[in-house]
C-alpha cells in the first residue's frame, strides 16, 4: 500500500478524529469537493475544513451505520467466499491514511481485503429512489471509492450495502480507473489550494439549496452594516421576480386542477379509472393547540414557556 499513515485511530476520541479530518479531503468529501455532491456541497466541505462550521452532528443514522458496519463486513465475507469458492479475510484499518504525494487526500477505510490489492467500503442505507440494483449502485459513490484507490494505490474496491427498507444485502466490485483518479486529484488539488488554503468560499451550487449553508454561515445580520453591490444584484433581482411570477402562475394552475378533481369526486373518498385507484380525497382529523386561548386563560404560565428565537428574512 502506497499510502502514509496520518494517525492511528484506535484510541482517539471522535472529537480528535474530526480534528484530523480537517487536514485534508476524505473519501466522503470527494464528490462534493469537485461539485458532484448530492447532499453535501463544496461550500459545506470548505466550511468544515476551515473551521467556519462544525462537521455534521452525530445522529441516529450515523450511529446505525457504525454499529452495523461489522455486520455488513461479515455478510460480505460470507457472500464473497461463497461466490469465489475461497476463504475471504478482512483487516480492520484503524488509521487515517494520506496520499504519499498529495498530502491533502485522506482516507478512512472500513476494511482492507487480505490477499488482494483491494479495500472494502460498507454502507447501510434506505432506497426510497430505487437506485440500488443487483448489478448497479448510485453513481455518487464512485468518487469516494476512486478517491480511496488513489490514496492507497489499490487496484480494486468492493462496495457492500445493507438496504434496510428492502431487507437486502449486496456487494459490488469497482476496478481502479486511472483516468478518473487523475481528474479527482487535479480537481481536489484545485479545491484545496484555491479555497481551503486561501479561505475563499467556493461559489453557491445546486446542493446548497437544501442544506441551508447560507443560513449557517450568516445566522445574524450586523445591524446597520451596508455592503455596496455591483450590477449583478439587478440581474438576480429581475430573475427572482420572473421566477416568482412563474411560480405563482403554476401554483394557481395546480390549485385549479385540484379543485376540478375534487369536484369530480364530490362526496366519494376514492376515485377509480378502469378498475384502478387513481386518486384519494380522504378525511384528515387532527388536534391542534390553541395558543391564543391558552395565553388568555393562563398568561403567567404562557410566559414561563416562551423562548426567543431569531432568523433572517430577505426583503426585495
Amino acid at each position: 500500500m502506497q499510502a502514509e499513515v496520518l494517525v492511528d485511530t484506535k484510541d482517539i476520541t471522535r472529537e480528535e478524529w474530526l480534528e484530523y479530518r480537517k487536514q485534508g479531503i476524505g473519501g466522503s468529501d470527494a464528490a462534493a469537493a469537485i461539485g458532484l455532491g448530492r447532499w453535501k456541497s463544496a461550500r459545506m466541505v470548505w466550511a468544515a475544513k476551515t473551521g467556519f462550521l462544525d462537521e455534521d452532528k452525530d445522529n441516529d443514522a450515523m450511529r446505525l451505520g457504525r454499529d452495523l458496519e461489522a455486520y455488513v463486513a461479515d455478510r460480505f465475507v460470507e457472500k464473497r467466499s461463497k461466490d469465489t469458492g475461497r476463504e475471504v479475510k478482512l483487516w480492520n484499518v484503524n488509521q487515517i491514511l494520506k496520499h504519499s504525494e498529495h498530502k491533502f487526500m485522506l482516507a478512512n477505510l472500513d476494511r482492507r481485503v487480505l490477499k488482494e490489492f483491494a479495500l472494502l467500503e460498507c454502507k447501510t442505507t434506505v432506497d426510497h429512489r430505487n437506485e440500488w440494483k443487483v448489478d448497479s449502485f448510485p453513481e455518487y459513490y464512485i468518487p469516494q471509492l476512486q478517491h480511496y484507490l488513489a490514496v492507497t494505490g489499490f487496484e480494486k474496491a468492493y462496495l457492500a450495502v445493507l438496504v434496510l427498507d428492502k431487507r437486502w444485502f449486496n456487494y459490488y466490485e469497482v476496478e481502479r480507473d486511472d483516468e478518473l483518479i487523475e481528474y479527482l486529484i487535479q480537481e481536489e488539488k484545485r479545491f484545496w489550494e484555491d479555497y481551503v488554503l486561501t479561505g475563499e468560499m467556493p461559489p453557491i451550487e445546486e446542493a446548497d439549496l437544501n442544506n441551508k449553508i447560507i443560513d449557517k454561515l450568516y445566522p445574524e445580520a450586523k445591524e446597520g452594516k451596508i455592503v455596496h453591490l455591483d450590477s449583478k444584484i439587478n440581474e438576480l433581482i429581475e430573475k427572482r421576480i420572473d421566477y416568482k411570477e412563474t411560480e405563482d402562475k403554476f401554483k394557481n394552475l395546480r390549485q385549479e386542477i385540484e379543485t376540478k378533481i375534487k369536484d369530480l369526486l364530490g362526496e366519494a373518498e376514492l376515485g377509480f379509472y378502469q378498475g384502478q385507484q387513481v386518486v384519494k380525497w380522504r378525511n384528515i382529523n387532527s388536534s391542534r393547540f390553541d395558543s391564543k386561548k391558552f395565553q388568555a386563560d393562563h398568561s403567567d404560565l404562557y410566559k414561563k414557556y416562551l423562548y426567543e428565537s431569531s432568523y433572517r428574512r430577505l426583503y426585495l
